[in-house]
């Protein structure tokens, strides 16, 4: 029996969505594939007006921070707040890793140049050079697309505090090419502020991803697909 060429090409067009609905908004969780929590936990305990006491595990979150970016405009974590968002760490004079992160890092931004709900933040590690000015002049001289993210600068405390936070490294290093030591890890960033990751095949969570391993960042970009289905489905269970 012949099959219509028409019905095949609508086959064809519709299956793919209808494979995302049900990947999304699918009711059985047990199908639903997400991120683990990065970070120590905390078990809190409530008890209730009856006196039942009950326990909820609360995920380790990025503390508060407020930055300035290349615009001049302050960025916290409230204005992230509902946003996914990569985190890295650099400098404007760099002369080794910063201009390869930030290539790869600029071809996860324009993979998902169409998700308004995904950012990038990069922050300095040498604030005394790199002010609103001098990341200002860098994103054009680097033609870096700041659409959607924010090279930001601050105290140096607050930088290498904030460094601490995502589990990753930077600090003033005299031995090192420019003077300066940062981690060429990323961390992925929930819309509620939790880090996230995949586990790897030792069941181990990874926690952060090296952007200049061809993997990892494949990794990284995969793992972006994975909460951004998982945050659709968590603002449409609160449309319910």
């Amino acid at each position: 029996m012949k099959i219509n060429k028409r019905v095949v090409i609508i086959i064809m067009l519709v299956l793919p969505a209808l494979l995302y609905l049900v990947f999304v908004y699918g009711l059985r969780d047990v199908f639903f594939q997400t991120l683990n929590y990065v970070g120590p936990k905390t078990v809190v305990e409530s008890v209730d007006a009856e006196g039942q006491t009950t326990f909820d595990t609360t995920y380790y979150a990025i503390p508060d921070f407020s930055f300035t970016n290349q615009d001049g405009q302050t960025i916290t974590r409230d204005s992230l707040k509902g946003k996914i968002y990569v985190a890295s760490f650099f400098f404007a004079t760099c002369p080794t890793i910063c201009p390869a992160m930030n290539f790869n890092l600029s071809q996860i931004q324009n993979r998902f140049k169409g998700f308004d709900d995904f950012y990038i933040i990069s922050h300095t590690v040498n604030p005394e050079k790199d002010s609103v000015e001098a990341l200002h002049k860098y994103v054009l001289d680097e033609d870096l697309n700041t659409t959607r993210w924010h090279f930001v600068t601050g105290t140096r405390e607050e930088l290498y505090g904030i460094a601490a936070s995502y589990f990753l490294s930077a600090f003033e290093d005299e031995l090192s090419p420019g003077g300066f030591l940062h981690s060429q890890n990323v961390v992925l960033v929930d819309w509620e502020g939790h880090i996230r990751s995949r586990k790897d095949d030792n069941g181990n969570i990874v926690a952060a991803y090296d952007v200049l391993d061809i993997t990892q960042l494949k990794d990284l970009e995969e793992d972006i697909k994975v909460l951004k289905a998982e945050y659709e489905k968590y603002k449409h269970n609160l449309k319910k």
